[in-house]
């Protein structure tokens, strides 16, 4: 039998008539449900950071602009029309996390027929694997964002394999809503372009696939910066990517002389506030690192939190909303020209600090319990869960979570690793040779989802434990994938030619 070969049966007969498969599924359900009910003993109530509020007060009056995109909020505002119980949010962020994984899973089976490392070593992962269960308990966007993107890289799978009209439509709808949820999936239609455009659709079907999700997407940001000029007066899309720009920008200025002047004249009044600041935080006993996250625009003594405070006394009819998108366009300028003024200072300073980062996440609210210590307004807590006003005290076993969380750090680092290895081990022993066409792209989309996303977390973003999730899921279930193909013995020429595709890369 060749290796990584389709089976014939359809996917539904292929999971609920195999028997291996149907028991496969019935074993993970069961275990999802009782490792929920565990977990809920021990971890009782759902854990909120400080964008819990903002996701709570947006979801409860249903607002089309917010601080974080909206797509998060208008699920929390949807799931509230049905329920107000906080263990029953808890409960459906993590069934969309299973069922993402386990259709990934089935997927993977289905197409490329793998017989054991991945079957059960992957199987076996995501039946033990924590960080399900603890990141389906916060009141924040990640649950649902990974649910998506695993969704995402399942259905670019079956646009290898059997693309469809319907496929296509449903692609660039999901990807369309994983932007509103979290805008870390700009870069997912570049990786959607490997398995579109080597797929077997038409020319028309091709541009119509690449060109959905762009469409959705431009429609969004035009929709969210006329919402957003409604409320607070400016046409802006993303307020915290202005602010983001400046506080990545300031952790060089720790390490550089900074004069009080030199700057264009709109920048003046900021670059003096940032170099009284900046002095300031140069005596303090150690420099502000790249691991303390946002930092600088989150410090009350801050600059940007200066400004703020100054557009808020002076514009008494406006909210924070409309402060923060009124501040964000100075921020951006500013901080965009301190990056081109000293581009070797940020690549030293926080961009290498950053890549560092990438391998060695921080934990961040992962790390522990923080209900108790988030301050929230009273009045949308209890307007969105029953008795959410009740005090949540820390259990006893805060303690199991850090020391469970800080395991997965390092197998990031390992999982890279093991994954270059099997990689290299992959193109030297001929592997391209023992698999179809259809697996090569599907490597190949993984490579290329691996470099976009760390050259977007470098740049753009903060980067923290819950932001790689994904990441590890792949990187473990791709790797697996290939020690199982590389361990193989070479397909003799006979049995390559009844594969119904040519066996080579193709591309």
């Amino acid at each position: 039998m060749l290796l990584l070969s389709t089976p014939s049966p359809g996917f539904g007969a292929f999971i609920f008539s195999n028997r291996r498969n149907s028991l496969l599924l019935a074993a993970a359900v069961v275990i999802a449900v009782m490792k929920m009910i565990i977990f809920k003993h021990f971890f009782p109530y759902m854990d909120f950071t400080s964008d819990t509020g903002s996701y709570m007060e947006t979801a409860l009056q249903n607002r089309n602009y917010n601080l974080w995109p909206v797509g998060y909020s208008k699920f929390l505002w949807l799931f509230h029309q049905f329920s107000r119980s906080e263990t029953m949010l808890a409960a459906v962020q993590f069934a969309m996390l299973e069922a993402s994984a386990f259709f990934f899973y089935f997927s993977v089976c289905y197409i490329f027929n793998p017989q054991s490392y991945f079957r059960y070593g992957f199987y076996v992962f995501l039946l033990i694997n924590p960080l399900f269960p603890f990141l389906s308990n916060y009141f924040i966007s990640d649950a649902l964002f990974l649910s998506l993107g695993l969704t995402w890289i399942t259905l670019l799978l079956w646009v290898l394999h059997k693309p469809t009209t319907l496929l296509l439509v449903f692609h660039g709808v999901l990807l369309g809503y994983a932007f509103t949820v979290r805008y870390n999936a700009m870069f997912y239609p570049l990786v959607a372009l490997i398995p579109i455009l080597l797929s077997a659709y038409r020319p028309w079907q091709k541009i119509a696939a690449i060109l959905l999700p762009v469409v959705l997407i431009v429609s969004f940001v035009i929709f969210t910066r006329q919402k957003t000029a409604e409320h607070s007066g400016v046409k802006i899309f993303s307020a915290f990517s202005g602010w983001q720009i400046m506080n990545n920008a300031m952790y060089m200025l720790q390490y550089i002389p900074l004069d009080s002047g030199g700057v264009p004249a709109q920048l003046a009044g900021t670059h003096k506030a940032v170099y009284h600041y900046i002095t300031a935080v140069k005596k303090l006993p150690r420099k502000i690192a790249v691991s303390d996250g946002s930092y600088f625009m989150w410090d009350m003594n801050g600059p940007q939190k200066g400004m703020l405070r100054d557009y808020v006394l002076a514009h008494k009819d406006k909210d924070v909303y409309a402060g923060w998108s009124a501040v964000a366009p100075l921020c951006s300028e500013y901080g965009n020209y301190m990056i081109r003024k000293y581009p070797w200072d940020f690549t030293r300073y926080y961009l290498l600090g950053n890549a560092k980062l990438y391998l060695l996440p921080e934990l961040e609210v992962l790390g522990g319990y923080n209900r108790p210590v988030i301050n929230l307004v009273n009045k949308d807590v209890a307007a969105f869960f029953k008795n959410g006003d009740k005090p949540k005290p820390e259990g006893k076993y805060n303690d199991l979570q850090s020391t469970l969380m800080s395991l997965f750090p390092s197998l990031i680092v390992i999982c890279h690793l093991l994954f270059l290895e099997e990689t290299i081990r992959y193109l030297v022993k001929k592997g391209i040779r023992k698999t179809s066409r259809k697996f090569n792209v599907a490597l190949l989309l993984c490579w290329v989802f691996i470099a976009l996303n760390f050259a977007f977390s470098v740049f753009a973003a903060p980067i923290v434990l819950r932001y790689q999730v994904l990441l590890i899921v792949l990187l473990l279930g791709y790797t697996l994938l290939l020690t199982e193909i590389t361990d193989a013995p070479l397909t003799s020429r006979e049995e390559m030619e009844t594969e119904e595709e040519p066996l080579m890369l193709g591309i």
